[in-house]
């Protein structure tokens, strides 16, 4: 039986005022880490995919490029065909463009300890099931990079690793014109030129922190404590004006960054530390372990970064990408694999959430039971209260609201068989979520 996980942060520093919620949700066929995720929809149906990775072996021998879609609705994974070339592949990344997947660069590591790092772009069309023909090719291969989309128009790949080590350019590409640009090529400076950085856009400008330098050899590719935005000229995409500055919190590794309710990036998840693709630190002292930091960038008050640590963690590393979800207005997330603690690679999924559900002031839990799970129709509550309730899809569609008062039942209106969540709150503002299975 799978354990529903509910976790919540807080935040008080500099006037942050922010929790992290997971929810756990179906595992994976396969424990599988430095996978590319993104989400895509079928006949108006949420799915998030997972391509290539690295099994549980953590040798070279176990890159693969088997791919795995995720039904949202029904909170079930299945197998789908495999990446259509190569013999697997690790630090891809994946990015949903008008619906149309893009799998972009990453590498092999081949038996001699030799990589390579690749330049095609698979395309997944998630309405037919199928890969369709490769894009073109990256103007230069790369992996490791920061991969983010622009207006669901344009591909930005940022720095990243191509063969023999760092590289500062930027390249575009244009799905619906199936052509790569150059852009503005951030500053050549080991502060700038990271593999394993974490990133995004919103609206007009990137943001993107951490990473590993390809400074050698004492330590060998150290973290870098750095973080950068890159303004994109909205008349010429190409132009970008990059600037940043060294920020200890920004010394994150293949973390994940997500918008909190007020619109601003937060980093979460990834490491303190780089590691080899088996979790090994690269200066030789033993296994990396998960980070519990969590780092906004503050660009309606401070204008900084504003870091501190999970109270409660659940912490895992290794991620190359998520789902994106939208639920009830709430910038969320679904993230599969990676690593736990102690450099196990992981089959877990969970539903991630950063906001503050309902825009109470109050922070606190709501210690309820919902029963039956999984239901059919009416669900209770224990304790018995005062209850506002709401109902929505994993995706954050709303259904239903109501009211339940000491001792009342929230009759459920009819729904198909699969997974919703529940949104529970008191009279004092203390909340909960639950994810509630219709048989």
């Amino acid at each position: 039986m799978r354990i529903l996980v509910v976790l919540f942060i807080l935040l008080s520093s500099m006037g942050l005022n922010a929790q992290l919620f997971f929810n756990e949700l179906a595992s994976m066929p396969e424990a599988v880490t430095n996978n590319a995720v993104t989400q895509g929809s079928v006949n108006g149906e949420i799915y998030v995919y997972s391509f290539a990775g690295l099994d549980s072996t953590k040798l070279y021998s176990g890159i693969h490029k088997k791919a795995w879609r995720y039904s949202v609705a029904n909170d079930i994974w299945e197998a789908i065909d495999p990446l259509p070339s190569g013999n697997g592949r690790i630090a891809a990344g994946a990015s949903t463009v008008k619906n149309k997947i893009y799998i972009i660069g990453g590498y092999e590591v081949f038996s001699n300890g030799n990589e390579s790092s690749f330049d095609e772009v698979h395309v997944y069309d998630p309405e037919t099931n199928s890969y369709l023909p490769d894009a073109a090719p990256c103007l230069l291969p790369i992996d490791d990079h920061v991969q983010a989309v622009w207006k669901d128009s344009l591909i930005f790949v940022v720095t990243g690793w191509s063969n023999n080590g760092n590289v500062a350019v930027v390249q575009i590409f244009n799905p619906t014109e199936n052509t790569w640009e150059f852009g503005t090529s951030v500053p050549s400076s080991n502060d700038y030129r990271v593999f394993g950085a974490t990133g995004t856009i919103i609206g007009d400008t990137l943001y993107y922190a951490g990473g590993a330098s390809d400074a050698c050899c004492n330590p060998a590719f150290p973290p870098v404590s750095f973080f950068r935005k890159g303004y994109i000229n909205p008349d010429d995409p190409t132009d970008i004006t990059w600037s940043g500055y060294e920020a200890e919190e920004a010394q994150i590794y293949r973390g994940i960054v997500l918008q909190n309710t007020d619109g601003q990036p937060t980093w979460v998840f990834g490491a303190d530390l780089t590691y080899n693709y088996n979790g090994i630190d690269y200066n030789g002292t033993g296994g990396v372990e998960p980070s519990d930091d969590f780092v906004t960038y503050e660009f309606y008050s401070t204008g900084e970064l504003v870091g501190d640590d999970f109270v409660n963690s659940l912490p895992v590393m290794d991620l190359r990408g998520f789902g994106l979800m939208d639920n009830l207005g709430m910038s969320g997330a679904i993230i599969a694999g990676g690593m736990e603690p102690g450099q196990v690679v992981s089959n877990k999924t969970y539903f991630v959430q950063i906001g503050i559900i309902w825009g109470t002031s109050n922070l606190s839990t709501l210690d309820i039971q919902c029963f039956p799970n999984p239901n059919s129709g009416v669900v209770f509550f224990e304790p018995f209260g005062e209850y506002e309730v709401q109902l929505s899809t994993l995706d954050g569609h709303l259904i239903s609201t109501g009211k339940v008062f000491s001792g009342d039942s929230f009759v459920l209106p009819e729904l198909s068989t699969g997974v919703y969540f529940l949104r529970i709150m008191d009279q004092e503002g203390k909340y909960k979520l639950e994810k509630l299975v219709i048989r």
